[in-house]
């Protein structure tokens, strides 16, 4: 078994897509004004438009992103560049050595360098 996607339920599109967009470096693999997914090595990252009515409240998913201890600042750089906020910096804790941002929209997502506590 292997997970195929992981979608975020948005209330603003253009803003998510244009965040997720900077911080991945990619464009989208699909791209329209109720459904946006990014290919990644196996994986989607989908974002669907809240336009249902359900009161979205906190982050109810957090996808996590591996990288090489060397990539790690450049990709939380890149994130902050694109508008995130640090929910908890765990990089200096041994055990963690991650960082919790949070997207201009309120998803949460967290960077790692995981391979190091598997």
């Amino acid at each position: 078994m292997r997970i195929r996607s992981v979608y975020l339920k948005v209330l603003d599109m253009e803003a998510e897509r244009a965040f997720w967009q900077a911080f991945l470096l990619s464009e989208p693999s699909k791209s329209g004004s109720h459904w946006s997914e990014f290919a990644l090595d196996g994986a989607r990252l989908g974002l669907l438009l809240n336009d249902f009515g359900e009161k979205i409240a906190g982050s109810g998913a957090v996808p996590v992103f591996e990288f090489e201890a060397g990539d790690l600042p450049s990709a939380i750089a890149r994130a902050q560049s694109a508008g995130a906020l640090v929910v908890l910096d765990g990089l200096d804790n041994p055990q963690m050595n991650s960082i919790v941002l949070s997207t201009p929209g309120g998803h949460e997502f967290e960077l790692c360098n995981c391979r190091l506590h598997d």
